[in-house]
């Protein structure tokens, strides 16, 4: 949930505008393709931003433009660009507009898209991004933070438990070599300011959740993918880590009253 004075769309930019360094990275990192590829990704958003707009009346959102750099950043490279567009459609569809819009929907748009890329194309390779894409995530993290709009828990939960983790099971020189995957999740997906957790404990259970899983399930897959996964799954429990973080604090106002 957003707070602070901020609407919507001036998060939304500002979305934009912290993924605008990653955007060069990719340029980059993965030259003339990469930039077609993000390219493409913007397009297939944009059309549905306009459809749904047109036909439902939905708000056009400019933060729908991370879900596109996230499948331009993450997604496998030999991936052909009609799955790239039809991922991208499903994680704009079903993980944003079908619920009324940027805004209300409870998990990251991206996080769905590359899921679904993922479990179609089970043989594909994801490759991790490195240091370009990590020190490119770095002033948009910035900009967020400055802001208000980046759930700082969340992030710091995140790394601590990535960090741990890793030591626990001897993948730190694993978690360096995919730094910029690593990055641009935590800033971008772990930390979205929509789908993120609303209660202050539920923003470091999910946070914590979230970096603890990518190291597990880094033991069976790819960074990417097991990235991925992980926001996904500590996502859907996002909602019952809030609900049970209210029923507790009701639970203690409760007592102190009876006790008052």
């Amino acid at each position: 949930m957003i707070r602070g004075l901020w609407t919507p769309d001036t998060v939304g930019w500002l979305l934009v505008a912290a993924g605008l360094p990653a955007a060069v990275a990719l340029w980059f990192d993965q030259g003339v393709d990469g930039v077609l590829r993000l390219v493409l990704c913007l397009a297939v958003v944009a059309a549905w931003q306009i459809l749904f707009r047109v036909n439902l009346g939905v708000a056009p959102a400019p933060a729908s433009a991370i879900t596109a750099l996230a499948v331009a950043v993450v997604a496998p490279i030999e991936v052909q660009l009609w799955q790239i567009a039809l991922a991208v459609s499903f994680g704009a569809v079903i993980g944003e507009l079908i619920f009324g819009g940027w805004g209300r929907n409870f998990l990251s748009p991206g996080v769905v898209a590359l899921a679904f890329l993922s479990l179609s194309m089970p043989n594909a390779a994801f490759v991790a991004s490195g240091a370009n894409v990590a020190w490119a995530v770095l002033p948009g993290a910035l900009v967020m933070l400055l802001t208000g709009i980046l759930p700082v828990s969340v992030l710091a939960a995140y790394g601590a438990a990535l960090g741990l983790a890793s030591m626990a099971l001897g993948l730190e020189i694993t978690l360096l070599a995919a730094s910029g995957t690593l990055a641009f999740a935590a800033v971008f997906l772990v930390a979205d300011p929509v789908a993120a957790a609303a209660t202050p404990v539920g923003r470091w259970v999910q946070g914590a959740l979230a970096g603890a899983l990518t190291v597990l399930l880094m033991t069976g897959t790819s960074v990417p993918q097991a990235a991925v996964f992980a926001v996904l799954l500590a996502g859907l429990f996002a909602p019952l880590v809030d609900q049970g973080a209210i029923a507790a604090h009701l639970a203690r106002r409760r007592a102190r009253n009876g006790r008052a």
